[in-house]
This record gives C-alpha cells, structure tokens and sequence, in this order.
C-alpha cells in the first residue's frame, strides 16, 4: 500500500466536510470577503452560519485611503490639543480653531458626504 505521508492536522471538531454550490456572484462576493478579513472562505462560511456578530469578526485591514484619513484625524486632534493649551494660557485661538474646524468639516464630508451636516 502507498503511504500518503501526515495527515493535516485538524481540530477535534472540525472532521466533517461540506461541499456547497455556488453561484459566479455568490463566489465572488465570498472571496472578496475571504480576502477582506483573510479568512479562508471556510473560516468565513463558518462564521456566519455560526452567528458570530459582526463586532466580534476580526476588523478588516484598512486601505491605504483610510490610513490616510485616520492620520489627518490623529494630526487634528493634536491641533485641538495645541489650542487648548494656548487658550488656557490666555492667547486667543479663534483663527486656529476656525482653520481645524475646516478641516474637519472636509474630513467628514470624505468620509460620510450625506451625513456631515
């Protein structure tokens, strides 16, 4: 008899596979999430048919787009604290704070454009 060498390892559970059809947009919707979360698509299947909430998934990775925006939103908030610290010392900080306010109006209208105002 041929030897077919170790067997991959499993967990206890996991000994049973399903085979499951798909369509070509069901595929893809589902490796596009796969890949999202890298996941296996099994591991994703898995999740959702388990009823794993959303909040407990792992975050998906973020784009470079949203890298992006999260680094003019640290460099704000330390704007923010900048003026608070000058106000406190009793400079006026209205023109400083105009400028952040901006800013920020510009963000949000990226980042959500129905819901910034």
């Amino acid at each position: 008899p041929r030897r077919r060498g170790r067997q991959p390892k499993t967990t206890p559970h996991q000994v049973h596979t399903v085979s499951v059809r798909l369509t070509e947009a069901e595929h893809r919707e589902l490796a596009a999430e796969a890949q999202d979360y890298r996941k296996s698509m099994g591991e994703v299947l898995r999740s959702v048919w388990a009823g794993t909430p959303d909040a407990a998934r792992p975050p998906r990775p973020r784009t470079v787009e949203e890298v992006a925006q999260l680094r003019q939103l640290i460099g704000m908030a330390g704007n923010l604290n900048q003026l608070t610290k000058q106000l406190h010392a009793g400079h006026n900080v209205s023109e400083g704070a105009r400028q952040v306010l901006v800013q920020l109006y510009r963000l949000l209208e990226e980042l959500a454009p129905d819901s910034a105002r």
